[in-house]
């Protein structure tokens, strides 16, 4: 009776509503197989997220010259939505890749919700993994043959899920040691080591926290039901 009332709980995803604790863990079991990242890991990095900003994104990108754009709680003006270039004028930034991943999709690029800008750098993360776009489609290819798809849609948890367990691994999380998960989060939260970034760090370690919280409260109860 426990397992089931645990199955179906809600379980809050960033841009992505709410799904049954049960297929938020089937999600992470099939991430887990593709690419050895630790099912309680990869739950707790998505409850992380949603406690930064449930639900939807606050956002929408309205100039794709200056990636400026306005919130969609107040209608003010949002400067650095997303960036048009970053390092140098090579560099192609978030706002084309965004532009080609939402007319993929069929969506309207100046009404789709990305998250806002920080009080540094930018926004423009896009769904319950809030990746942004041009880290996207660098996963997009993986994304696709692993779960047999034709497009990855960043707004649909199934492509989130997926996404996140890639680039975690590409963080080093594989080993599934604490310090290496730990530090996987650090560098998906900013991009940078823990030892780098207090603000990092601080990610880290409420991840780690939550993912011994999932492990031992949620999936052990299911798993051993």
């Amino acid at each position: 009776a426990r397992a089931v009332k645990i199955r179906a709980q809600l379980f809050s995803l960033r841009d992505s509503g709410e799904i049954p604790f049960g297929q938020a863990l089937d999600y992470a079991n099939t991430v887990s197989k593709k690419t050895g990242i630790r099912p309680a890991f990869l739950l707790a990095i998505f409850m992380q997220e949603s406690g930064f900003g449930k639900n939807q994104g606050s956002c929408y990108l309205k100039d794709a010259n200056t990636g400026a754009g306005v919130s969609s709680r107040t209608g003010n003006i949002v400067e650095r939505v997303m960036a048009v270039k970053r390092n140098d004028d090579t560099d192609r930034g978030d706002v084309k890749p965004f532009m080609t991943i939402t007319g993929n999709l069929g969506r309207d690029p100046f009404n789709t919700l990305v998250s806002c800008p920080q009080s540094a750098g930018y926004g423009g993360a896009m769904g319950a993994a809030q990746f942004i776009p041009s880290t996207w489609v660098l996963y997009e290819k993986l994304i696709t043959t692993a779960l047999g798809i034709d497009i990855a849609d960043p707004w649909r948890a199934s492509d989130a899920f997926m996404a996140a367990g890639f680039l975690l691994k590409d963080n080093g999380a594989r080993s599934g040691s604490y310090s290496a998960e730990r530090n996987a989060a650090c560098k998906y939260f900013s991009g940078s080591a823990c030892s780098r970034s207090s603000w990092a760090a601080t990610y880290g370690n409420q991840v780690m926290k939550k993912a011994e919280t999932i492990q031992t409260t949620m999936i052990d109860p299911i798993e051993n039901s």
